[in-house]
């Protein structure tokens, strides 16, 4: 009966190992799942954290554009009622000319100037000839080789006559 008790305990022991194995390894497995899940989470949470602050920072940008898109319209510079020139100027010219023509580029509340480059270059005096850097310029008057390029951006004559009727009418 001893061998028969032994036997029996053994067999406990075993089956009892076995469970707390099976459970060890069930528990074990739920753990990595719940950890791996876990890392996803953490992920995906801060990867909508990001997203939410790119959409802030979108949405900050898009209302400060607005704010300023309004205030040029309240100042009255809508693209439709603006005529645009180009201005591309490359010639000899006198002083008083230049000074004529810089006068000409200055901005008032109906028209501006936008400069995309100026040179000038004044002409020296061998012999006959006024010579720039290697270019000839024969039968030419002037003191200065002047480039001039940019834009003129001129109020639309309508909208100038609204102003004015609108200014006539404060008054």
């Amino acid at each position: 009966m001893k061998i028969f008790r032994s036997c029996i305990m053994t067999g406990l022991l075993v089956v009892l190992f076995l469970m707390a194995g099976r459970y060890f390894l069930t528990g074990y497995k739920a753990y990595v799942a719940h950890k791996e899940k876990k890392e996803v989470l953490v992920r995906q949470v801060r990867w909508l954290s990001q997203l939410l602050s790119e959409r802030e920072q979108k949405l900050h940008s898009i209302l400060r554009i607005n704010n300023f898109v309004n205030n040029a319209k309240l100042l009255g510079f809508e693209q439709n009622k603006w005529a645009v020139y180009n201005v591309d100027i490359q010639d000899t010219v006198t002083f008083a000319d230049m000074k004529t023509i810089l006068k000409q580029c200055s901005n008032a509340d109906s028209h501006y100037f936008r400069p995309v480059s100026f040179h000038i270059k004044s002409l020296k005096t061998t012999g006959n000839k006024n010579e720039t850097s290697g270019m000839t310029f024969e039968n030419q008057t002037g003191d200065i080789l002047m480039t001039l390029k940019g834009a003129f951006v001129v109020k639309n004559q309508s909208v100038l006559m609204q102003e004015d009727v609108s200014a006539n009418e404060q008054k």
